[in-house]
């Protein structure tokens, strides 16, 4: 993998990192991500005017969408349990589909390294399943399975999309409809935007920092080895979380993160 692209994608890690660990502590966690959305958006727009998307706007509308999917899935995995399980269990799903798709949608065949990484990942998974039995948090460990589906979706989605188009002018579209529909999803309720606004902006700058370095990356480097090699933030979330998971899941994360690093070996 080029020196270049792993660069971005463990910026593009800390930042991840941070801004998930906002939204975990966020008091409405919808209007914030709305405000992220339509913030990352609007300080996008000057590339978009510049160099819209052109024949992939179907493609950024349709990130968009699956990026509302990852919101709405986020919010309510972290609304039911903690960080150091909803966020690996979501991001250690996402690596294995986007392998899979990315093998079967973009002819991307996954190395001997990246097998093994994706039985690590297995690993950790079903460790971090067993924890969220014990801890009776269940319901969050579904949304956070559907988290990685969503993950999954946008990635690949992207992933062709940037091999045709700037990554400025197309995040700005698929930003501006994740705004708008997360907005939707609060009832276009302009107080609770307004409640929102601190944590909304720290979480609009991380994500859109965040996801910038990722569609440069791709550029660079396979789609899945991108996607897993940013799964490090799942290990620095948990260390900058206010929380003590219990040995079993700090495992669980040590596995999905040594899982994504085979992958993009």
């Amino acid at each position: 993998m080029d020196a270049a692209a792993v660069a971005l994608v463990l910026a593009a890690a800390a930042l991840h990192a941070g801004w998930n660990v906002a939204l975990h502590g966020a008091d409405d966690r919808i209007a914030g991500m709305a405000i992220a959305g339509m913030a990352g958006g609007l300080a996008l727009t000057p590339f978009l005017v510049a160099d819209p998307p052109g024949e992939v706007l179907h493609l950024a509308v349709l990130s968009g969408i699956a990026e509302t999917a990852y919101v709405l899935a986020l919010s309510a995995a972290y609304g039911r349990g903690a960080l150091s399980l909803a966020y690996p269990v979501g991001r250690g799903t996402a690596p294995l589909l986007t392998i899979l798709g990315g093998w079967l949608l973009l002819s991307e065949r996954p190395a001997a390294l990246a097998l093994a990484g994706a039985a690590a990942l297995g690993a950790g998974l079903c460790l971090l399943g067993l924890e969220a039995r014990r801890s009776g948090s269940l319901d969050a460990l579904g949304f956070a399975l559907l988290v990685g589906v969503t993950i999954t979706a946008y990635s690949l989605i992207d992933a062709r999309a940037v091999r045709e188009t700037s990554p400025p002018g197309y995040l700005a579209v698929s930003f501006w409809v994740q705004g708008v529909l997360t907005w939707a999803a609060a009832r276009f309720d302009v107080g609770r935007l307004r409640a929102a606004l601190r944590p909304g902006a720290l979480i609009a700058a991380g994500t859109t920092g965040a996801y910038l370095l990722v569609l440069f990356a791709f550029r660079l480097a396979p789609a899945g080895r991108v996607a897993t090699l940013r799964e490090v933030a799942v290990l620095l979330g948990i260390l900058a979380s206010r929380e003590r998971p219990r040995a079993s899941t700090w495992v669980g994360a040590a596995l999905c993160v040594a899982g994504a690093v085979l992958v993009a070996a």
